[in-house]
């Protein structure tokens, strides 16, 4: 196991005791996002010209009493060793656990077009009674699907997209046999 996926089961099992796993679900993934989009930031925390007293600091002015405690000792010891940057893949490691532990799939489902609501809603239904699981859907535009859709999950992919349509249509015309075709 890697150092990300030690941290992010390990404040996992701190969040169940406790029984506060969905909050640090939700603080941890919007930390995530912000480390993600802001590389001066982790800069800045792993720089090491700066004392750590300062760069704990920092992140006691930043996030202070605004998020959960355990929550608020991991990113301090990440930035004591100046390993900022796994912020990100802790947080996938923990949303992994958390989703196992919850029954939860995550779902990406790539269209041409944003999904509607009825069409989000369709598709969830279907997934959760197929699957026995509750699913988080997250729509991806793509225009190069050109229409239909394509549902990657756990490592697996429904394309049922023209893209896919037209790459089968057009490997079935290559690869035919036209010796025996009448002219």
């Amino acid at each position: 196991m890697n150092k990300a996926a030690e941290y992010g089961h390990a404040l996992y099992e701190l969040a169940a005791e406790d029984g506060i796993e969905k909050v640090i679900e939700k603080e941890f993934g919007e930390i995530a996002k912000l480390f993600e989009s802001n590389e001066d930031f982790i800069n800045l925390l792993t720089n090491p010209r700066v004392a750590s007293s300062e760069r704990i600091g920092v992140i006691d002015q930043v996030f202070g009493n605004k998020i959960q405690p355990y929550l608020l000792s991991l990113i301090k010891i990440l930035t004591e060793i100046r390993q900022v940057a796994l912020i990100p893949l802790c947080f996938k490691e923990y949303q992994n656990k958390y989703y196992q532990k919850n029954n939860i799939m995550l779902v990406n489902a790539i269209s041409a077009v944003e999904l509607n609501d009825s069409q989000r809603q369709r598709i969830i239904s279907k997934l959760e009674k197929s699957m026995n699981k509750s699913i988080i859907l997250e729509n991806i535009v793509d225009q190069t699907c050109i229409g239909g859709i394509r549902l990657e999950y756990n490592g697996h992919m429904i394309d049922a997209s023209i893209k896919n349509r037209l790459v089968k249509l057009q490997y079935e015309i290559k690869n035919a046999d036209y010796s025996q075709a009448e002219v």
